[in-house]
């Protein structure tokens, strides 16, 4: 399989995650609390919170989208997708947090190794060249 395919892949991939981010953005922006209860959090506090990382959720969706046209940016894909799984992991085991949390960040984990094989694939078919 040549460059074009793995391009394809990676391009697939990263606009997953991107679409994902932007969904879950606007989720929580603008449904903060419906969007905690199905996840199982129940939460009384201000929406301000849950709404702030709707918008930083939003941001990163962006930010990853740019990834298929600047290359760099994948690396800065794969780097907070493997953020997110390592704090969620540790949430889930360490802070009281709902159970669904630890399977949210495998969910995460998976995402950053989908980018990263195809990436990794990408780039040793453009050395073969």
């Amino acid at each position: 399989m040549g460059q074009s395919f793995w391009r394809a892949i990676l391009n697939l991939a990263v606009l997953a995650v991107a679409a994902h981010s932007i969904a879950l953005g606007i989720a929580f922006l603008f449904f903060p609390l419906r969007t905690l209860g199905l996840v199982g959090w129940e939460y009384a506090g201000p929406v301000f919170w849950p709404s702030q990382a709707g918008l930083f959720l939003l941001i990163l969706g962006v930010a990853y989208a740019a990834a298929i046209r600047l290359r760099a940016l994948v690396w800065f894909v794969i780097g907070s997708k493997a953020g997110a799984f390592v704090f969620l992991l540790v949430s889930a085991a360490w802070v009281d947090a709902p159970r669904i949390v630890g399977l949210l960040g495998c969910g995460d984990g998976l995402m950053g190794l989908a980018v990263a094989l195809a990436f990794w694939r990408l780039r040793r078919a453009e050395r073969s060249r």
